[in-house]
């Protein structure tokens, strides 16, 4: 079988199972759709990409610090999801004067996890005119634990 990453990809787009682009103010967090990990067909781990551009409104500091959260039923009792260290997934990405892109692989689906994953998005500015952030975040991971799996379709999508 050919290695084709159409086939052994999946990228949840936004409207599923991350945060959309958006315009990031103030310092309320934006949460991202549950991704429900019992639908990634035996996947051990995935990737999590957060990307930032530059705050807007010439504030003198500014960052985005995202996290990821777990849920059993995807709805409630979000908490912080821990590495195999006992750390919180996450990082704080400083947009003042460069765009920033953030990744980490996340372990243990459906092993030490719980079912339902979502990324919060929390924007932090310090004076400035109104200033913002475009930024969204997504989750990509390989369906089969990152063996090739069969083509699920005898049509082509190219």
């Amino acid at each position: 079988m050919r290695l084709n990453p159409y086939d052994d990809v999946m990228v949840q787009p936004s409207t599923v199972s991350s945060v959309a682009i958006q315009s990031l103010a103030g310092s309320s967090a934006a949460d991202g759709d549950a991704l429900d990990t019992g639908q990634l067909f035996d996947a051990e781990s995935i990737m999590i990409h957060v990307r930032t551009e530059i705050a807007s409104g010439s504030p003198s500091a500014a960052s985005i610090a995202w996290a990821l959260q777990e849920s059993a039923d995807g709805s409630t009792n979000w908490a912080a999801a821990l590495d195999n260290t006992g750390t919180a997934i996450g990082a704080t990405l400083n947009t003042k004067t460069v765009a920033q892109d953030s990744y980490a692989r996340v372990e243990g689906i459906m092993l030490n996890r719980k079912r339902y994953l979502r990324i919060v998005l929390t924007p932090a500015y310090t004076s400035g005119t109104s200033p913002a952030t475009l930024t969204y975040a997504e989750f990509i991971g390989t369906p089969g634990n990152g063996q090739p799996l069969p083509v699920r379709s005898a049509v082509s999508n190219t």
